[in-house]
Order: structure tokens, then sequence, then C-alpha cells
């Protein structure tokens, strides 16, 4: 580095040292360009919607959006729950002996009769999906837009179902499943009990001796001739479980018998079931269930005992919507996810 140019990089990096003159020279001539930080502040132009012009139109984009937004969910939604009536769903059956797949369909009134070997994956419309197991039987009975409704004579079926509660539903021997916007299972054993296992959202068991409601969860039975069961969670103590359902199938004299080993061995959230079994006891039993309720979950203040064992269901219904369990009217919240199963 010569000499001129050592001088002029220790004057560019080096206060204290003497001026070069041809720097200096440069830096007279751009002193005008030059930015003071607090004489003259730095800004930038910013949009102003104090036009009304300008503040009209940015409102007519954001209704705008919002309403092409509304108008496209609402048309899909449309689309998805209408259904040319009478039209067969998509199906698939696969057979595990030569691991090939068959494209097919479910017709009204033809029912599908699955081998041992053989399973099927069906869709329910445009709504949802059902994987039927080997050695099932299902019938479409019904499909239209707004309902559509399937025969399951044996067999077991999973369900998946993204549409307004009672949509779908199916038949058994034991009386009816309505879908309310869920996921669960469903099986019909050789004596026409049907068995239900909620996994989100609710069902509702019903036949000509009553109805029974089935959160998230939660498993019940049906019998052809007696009432549905009550909801049951799968993560209950056996013994109680086996008591709930002895009591169930005996009457009166087997819920007394039974008694003492439900209430001692409920917990915190078994207190639907022991609502649900007060419901269809007599007066006795019931008094004694709600008593060991209201220690596991406290009903609400205006909610009594004694109305409820006088009768009041209402009361007991009030006391059934303060506990922790799924919405049932906000069905589409019961999905952990919006969009099929790949």
């Amino acid at each position: 580095m010569s000499a001129e140019d050592e001088r002029q990089e220790r004057y560019l990096w080096d206060p204290a040292a003497p001026v070069d003159p041809e720097v200096r020279a440069l830096e007279d001539r751009l002193a005008s360009a030059r930015f003071g930080g607090r004489s003259r502040s730095l800004s930038l132009p910013t949009p102003s919607l104090r036009n009304p012009t300008r503040l009209r139109m940015a409102m007519v984009l954001a209704a705008a959006a919002v309403l092409l937004i509304a108008v496209s969910l609402t048309t899909y939604w449309s689309w998805r729950w209408s259904w040319t009536a009478g039209t067969a769903w998509a199906a698939e059956i696969d057979d595990t002996t030569d691991h090939r797949a068959v494209k097919t369909s479910l017709a009204v009134d033809q029912p599908l009769h699955l081998a041992r070997t053989t399973s099927a994956r069906v869709d329910i419309a445009r709504i949802g999906t059902m994987n039927v197991s080997p050695e099932s039987t299902v019938t479409l009975a019904e499909t239209t837009s707004g309902r559509h409704r399937v025969r399951l004579d044996r067999g077991s079926v999973s369900v998946r179902i993204w549409a307004p509660p009672g949509m779908f539903a199916f038949r058994t021997p034991a009386g009816t499943i309505r879908d309310l916007g869920c996921i669960f299972d469903l099986t019909v054993d050789g004596e026409g009990t049907a068995r239900v296992r909620v996994d989100t959202g609710w069902v509702q068991m019903d036949n000509n001796y009553g109805e029974s409601l089935v959160p998230a969860g939660a498993v019940a039975d049906m019998r052809p001739v007696a009432r549905p069961g009550v909801p049951i969670y799968r993560d209950a103590s056996d013994v109680f479980a086996a008591a709930v359902r002895a009591a169930q199938d005996g009457g009166d004299t087997a819920v007394r018998g039974e008694l003492d080993t439900i209430v001692h061995t409920a917990r915190r959230r078994d207190v639907l079931t022991l609502l649900m079994l007060a419901n269809v006891t007599t007066t006795d039993v019931k008094r004694v269930l709600l008593a060991r309720a209201a220690e596991l979950w406290p009903p609400p203040s205006d909610v009594s005992i004694d109305a409820i064992v006088s009768g009041d269901r209402d009361q007991l219904w009030k006391w059934d919507a303060s506990l922790d369990l799924p919405p049932a009217k906000s069905w589409w919240r019961n999905w952990k996810d919006a969009l099929p199963r790949p």
C-alpha cells in the first residue's frame, strides 16, 4: 500500500488521523445529501383511510370477501349433503385371500353379504364412510337428500359421519341407532343385540321401550325386548360395568342387588351412568344413586334431588347438562378433523 493510500485509509477509519485533502474534498461535495437523524427524521408514507372514498371501498371489499366465503361454504355443504334419491353408494370390497380390491356399489334393497375373508369400504353418499367387517350383512334401505338409512342384520361396522344429527341411522333387530354427527362402531350379534361404541360426538339408541344417548368414550347395549342400556364409559372398572349391566338386565330387583357395588365403585366420570340409571329406576333406588352422584359431581344450585325423585325430569336433565360432555347441538365440533381419512 502506498503512502497516499495509507493516509486515506487512516483518515477514513481513524477520527484522530490527519485530514486527507482528496477525501475531504469528496465529503464537501456530498455534504448536501448527508442524513441528519436529529434535524430530519426518516418517515415512510402510510396509506390513510381518512379519505371517505377509500374507507368505503375498503369496507365494500371486506364485505365482499366475507360474502364470497359464506356463499362458497354454503354451496359446498349444500352439495355435500344433497343426494339424488335412490342413487347407489360407491363401495370397494377387499378379499384377504388374494389381496384384491373390487370396486362395486351398494344399491337400495340389495343386501351386501360379506364372507369370512372379505371386508368392504362404503361411501355414505357424500357425508361419510362405512367400513364393514367380514361376515357382516348390510342393506341400503333408503337414501335421499337429508335422510339415509342402512339395515345391519349382523356383523360389525365402523362409521364416520359429517352431517347434522339424524341424517344417517342404522336399523337393527334391537332398534334404531341414530348418528348425531360423530364417529362410532356398531356390532349386532347372533341374538340381535346391538352394541355401540362412540369415539366422538353422540349416538342415540331407541326402540319401542325407550331411548339412550351415548357420548364419546362410552358404550351401550340394546336388546330387542328391553329398553336401551345406559351409557358406560369404556375406562370404567370391570366391576362397575358388570354391576350396571346386571342391574339393567334384571329390572328393579337386580338393581337393588347390585346397588352397593355400583355406588362404591363409581368414579366422578361415572356420574352420567348414575344419573341415567336413576332415570329408569324406582324411587328408593333412585335416591341412593342420586345421592352418590351428588357426592361425585354436585348438581347446580337450583337442582333438587327431592324434586327429581318426585318425577321432575327437567331437573335431572339440568344436572346432566352441567357435566363435562361433548357438545350435542354443535355437532361439527365433535370431530377431531373436518375431512375424511384418506
